[in-house]
């Protein structure tokens, strides 16, 4: 962990800004934060651990690129990160995927290519091209370094000297909270770390408690960045004991939440991010007057869904 904090020091984009909630907060009765990584230079935290991931694997024969699937922000992570060390990256990605991520990752000059209904067989679908090229295939989740990056997260957290009572975190496929629960089991224990999943993509909640899932069990949630059908189960296991809950948040929130992040806290962030505020809102009896991060992942909104916030009412706050 604290080598990817060396490798990301120079970068100017950090810390990112961890700015104190002025509405939704005080109306909750939380005192409330969040963490932006939403403003990061491709607009998510993944940025973090693509740039350690291209460090740490610089050594790696990456002659025929590196390839990976993602719903939009993973991809766009690891191109950009490509892009800066000279790596030609390809990303599978499902087929009506976020245009905006689609665009940016094109725009690092990586090869996107459109497959499957949905994140999962994209992934399998990566694998295979990955393997017939004989190129390296970097899965979200398995390859340690997002992780790392996420830690980075964490420990700036800490270091803001704030006492933190709870830090909330959506949960994809994993990586990000396992790294920021890492960061605080290591530093400071008693900060209860609970991960979010919508009701419309639960399997990896299921996974987590180690509880039985259906891994055919179709998905429907806005939240690409949390639309897992297939979860990595050893990853599963890992972060199951490091958290202390998985919240499952109701689908029908995250738009309304999306809407209340504008309204309120003038922040443009994706349903994935979201989640958070939502959660709160959820769960406000139990947050009331404690510390609580949010960790705002993202800000690609995809444009398709304008209409439909501008027309919610926003959540009960």
């Amino acid at each position: 962990m604290d080598r990817a904090r060396d490798l990301l020091k120079a970068e100017p984009w950090l810390p990112t800004p961890l700015l104190q909630s002025s509405v939704a907060g005080p109306r909750l009765g939380i005192d409330l934060w969040l963490k932006r990584e939403d403003v990061t230079p491709v607009g998510s935290f993944k940025l973090r651990g693509g740039l350690v991931a291209m460090a740490l694997r610089a050594g790696d024969d990456l002659s025929a690129g590196v390839y990976g699937a993602s719903a939009g922000n993973y991809g766009l992570a690891i191109a950009e990160a490509g892009r800066l060390a000279g790596v030609n990256v390809t990303i599978v990605v499902p087929e009506g995927a976020n245009p905006s991520k689609v665009e940016r990752t094109r725009a690092t000059g990586a090869s996107v290519i459109e497959h499957g209904a949905d994140f999962d067989t994209a992934k399998a679908h990566a694998r295979v091209l990955a393997e017939d090229v004989g190129a390296a295939f970097w899965e979200d989740g398995v390859i340690e370094e997002m992780a790392l990056g996420a830690s980075s997260i964490g420990f700036e957290l800490i270091d803001s000297g704030i006492d933190w009572d709870w830090v909330l975190v959506p949960v994809g496929n994993g990586s990000l909270i396992k790294g920021i629960a890492s960061a605080f089991r290591a530093r400071s224990p008693a900060t209860k770390i609970i991960g979010l999943v919508s009701t419309g993509a639960p399997v990896m909640a299921a996974a987590i408690a180690g509880e039985h899932f259906d891994p055919e069990l179709g998905t429907k949630t806005e939240a690409d960045g949390l639309d897992v059908r297939v979860p990595i189960m050893e990853i599963s296991r890992e972060i199951g004991e490091l958290v202390d809950g998985i919240w499952l948040v109701p689908e029908e929130m995250l738009i309304p939440a999306v809407r209340s992040l504008m309204d309120l806290e003038q922040v443009m962030a994706e349903p994935s991010a979201a989640i958070t505020l939502a959660a709160c809102v959820e769960h406000r009896q139990e947050l009331a007057g404690a510390t609580v991060a949010l960790i705002i992942t993202g800000a690609h909104l995809r444009s398709s869904l304008l209409e439909t916030v501008a027309n919610s009412k926003g959540l009960q706050i």
